[in-house]
């Protein structure tokens, strides 16, 4: 198999093209690292030279939300939305963001959208049922 060569002349090139725009896996690495506002900065060039990317809208849309920018939040997963009105992460994050907001009823009709694009045991479905238990539960 010629994997080995493949992966280190694509590292190759990444080092040549230092002037690459920002891709969305550089983003998800800053998130999973825990480092939203270096996500934000990424993700916003990104969004800004590709408005259409439902996953970059709702990965910025996640970075804002765990910053605690909640309405700017919102803007970019209803446009993550608006691009894929299925997009799983978007509608489990918006449903999230409801939920901790207090908005029961517009967390759950997320939820009905996930269980009908994924059902009810996809993770999405899942963890934004658990957000809403929890939201309950505070009442």
């Amino acid at each position: 198999s010629n994997g080995g060569n493949f992966a280190a002349s694509a590292i190759a090139a990444g080092l040549d093209d230092q002037v690459a725009a920002p891709d969305v896996a550089a983003a998800q690495k800053k998130i999973d690292a825990k480092d939203y506002n270096g996500a934000i900065a990424l993700l916003t060039q990104i969004v800004a030279s590709k408005p259409d990317d439902a996953d970059a809208n709702n990965l910025l849309g996640y970075s804002l939300r765990k910053t605690g920018k909640w309405q700017e939040a919102e803007t970019f997963y209803l446009k993550a939305l608006a691009k894929d009105a299925k997009h799983l992460g978007a509608n489990e994050y918006l449903g999230e963001l409801y939920a901790e907001r207090g908005d029961l009823a517009k967390a759950r009709e997320r939820l009905k959208v996930l269980e009908a694009a994924c059902g009810t045991t996809c993770e999405q479905s899942v963890d934004l049922k658990k957000a809403i238990e929890a939201a309950e539960a505070k009442k």
